[in-house]
């Protein structure tokens, strides 16, 4: 029953990783000085990636005002690290969440890492912090250890998800509770296998103890995840495995100079967008091949 460190992390180095056109991807968009052109040219090595990124692009979420169909106009409206966020959202999707578990819903989770993921980037703006594109990747992936978990060490997530809902506790409680290792370590190892920047990194390691995150330089990005979740799971939007009423850390609220009102009034702007963004947290809007249109110039 008991596996070790090294078995964990020699069977975390087996599961799928980002193939080279989404390194590409990630490399380009990380770069300050490329341009529009690399961008296009790399997603363009994947028409199917071409495809799937024009869908979403044109989803609900987003509100454009007219209709997407070249990948240029993508890139140029929604931005590099938009569309990244996309591509990796459909690599993590197709690789992770197209499982089925027989004790975890791949469809709720999914829903709840992307609101999580809205949450945080709704969140960003009312505190001003800028970088909302690296805030949405962050969101989206900081619960993926316990994916991670349930595909290498399934009996450990049953038991968890076991513990958690008989005890009335959050997945994390319930982890400390029988002693295993955390979903918060299994998406850092991940992460750090996949050469993910370290915002995503902290943000998995620390997103449900954010107190205990002591460098400052990614303090925001854990602390607006964070918040984000618990918000998500207030609402009890998608599913993620606790079972407990969700409370704030108080460094983060107090951090955000948080009050009652300031954050019912979040909650209640973050339902609304939730109930916009439908078609955007549907599992299969990333994972199904889009209708072929018929069309000369692609």
């Amino acid at each position: 029953m008991a596996t070790t460190m090294k078995e964990l992390l020699k069977k975390i180095s087996e599961l799928p990783t980002p193939n080279f056109i989404l390194k590409r991807i990630m490399d380009i968009a990380g770069n300050p000085s490329s341009n529009t052109k690399e961008l296009e040219k790399a997603v363009l090595q994947s028409p199917p990636l071409v495809a799937k990124i024009l869908k979403l692009s044109n989803s609900a979420y987003y509100a454009l005002p007219r209709k997407i169909t070249k990948l240029s106009q993508a890139i140029n409206i929604l931005g590099f690290k938009t569309v990244r966020n996309l591509a990796m959202g459909i690599f993590v999707a197709d690789s992770f969440f197209r499982r089925e578990f027989e004790f975890l819903d791949s469809k709720k989770f999914w829903r709840h890492s992307i609101a999580v993921a809205i949450a945080a980037e709704q969140l960003a703006q009312i505190v001003n912090y800028p970088d909302k594109e690296e805030i949405f990747l962050s969101g989206m992936l900081h619960d993926l250890g316990k994916m991670v978990m349930g595909i290498i060490t399934p009996e450990t997530v049953e038991m968890v998800l076991n513990v958690a809902e008989y005890k009335k506790v959050s997945f994390l409680k319930a982890e400390e509770m029988l002693n295993v290792m955390s979903h918060q370590i299994l998406g850092k190892e991940l992460f750090k296998n996949w050469n993910l920047p370290d915002n995503v990194i902290y943000t998995a390691e620390y997103h449900d103890i954010p107190e205990k995150l002591d460098i400052e330089k990614f303090s925001m990005n854990v602390y607006i995840v964070h918040l984000a979740n618990s918000s998500i799971n207030t609402i009890y939007y998608g599913y993620s495995g606790c079972y407990d009423i969700p409370v704030p850390s108080d460094v983060v609220w107090n951090k955000f100079g948080m009050t009652a009102k300031k954050y019912l009034d979040f909650l209640e702007k973050l339902e609304e967008k939730l109930d916009e963004s439908n078609d955007f947290m549907n599992l299969d809007t990333f994972i199904e091949e889009p209708e072929e249109e018929e069309s000369e110039n692609g």
